[in-house]
């Protein structure tokens, strides 16, 4: 596990500890931005080039007390899920609470492509963040997580990140461009790139743009 990785572990192990399975639990401070969120990974599910297959297999990367399961599932979403984190005592929670759906304690750089695949990656609030790490360390981390979903996935992945068309920066988020971020994955990933950077917080009356998405399609 790498030096990052092991930040995110501390950090989330602490949350969930001291919260539960709560928006404070993963570091949501607003619960219908949370939710939000969840509705922007589901996403991915609106590509239009290939059939899907039915029902398409799902990894949740950083899957945390299982929120977006749960979200998924009260909407009627129906697609074979797996979850894995790095933090145990979530995945414990995770276990105990959704037998119907697989959890693993795992990190997603050590997933070998040959021996798993899955038809669609996500990766919800991981890259918002950097904590103490640097702003190239997190860079670096980024690329290397998001090339490392796409490996992973038949049909496509999503992720979202901090904006860097902001007025203002938290010292502990992480802010991107969206236009280096999408050229990346237009570079080294797939042409097909589907940028979301039109949604806003008007959920909790700021109206203020904070994040944004990416979807990279394989087909």
């Amino acid at each position: 596990m790498d030096k990052l990785t092991q930040q995110f572990q501390k950090h989330h192990k602490e949350l969930f500890l001291r919260h539960g399975a709560t928006p404070r639990g993963v570091d949501w401070n607003d619960e219908s931005e949370m939710l939000y969120r969840y509705e922007k990974m589901l996403g991915v599910f609106d590509k239009d080039f290939l059939a899907l297959p039915e029902p398409p297999t799902f990894l949740d990367v950083g899957c945390g007390w299982g929120g977006l399961l749960k979200y998924a599932r009260a909407r009627g979403k129906h697609f074979v899920y797996t979850g894995i984190d790095v933090v145990g005592e979530m995945v414990t929670y995770c276990k105990d609470n959704y037998q119907s759906a697989t959890f693993r304690e795992a990190d997603v750089f050590e997933i070998e492509p040959s021996a798993e695949q899955y038809d669609f990656v996500v990766c919800n609030a991981i890259l918002t963040q950097r904590l103490t790490a640097t702003i190239r360390e997190m860079d670096e981390f980024a690329k290397r997580l998001v090339s490392k979903m796409f490996s992973l996935c038949r049909h496509g992945i999503a992720f979202n990140m901090m904006s860097n068309h902001v007025n203002f920066m938290a010292d502990n988020l992480f802010y991107k461009s969206p236009l280096e971020m999408t050229a990346f994955c237009f570079d080294q990933l797939s042409p097909r790139v589907r940028l979301d950077h039109g949604y806003s917080s008007l959920i909790n009356q700021r109206g203020k743009y904070y994040d944004f998405t990416v979807y990279v399609f394989k087909d």
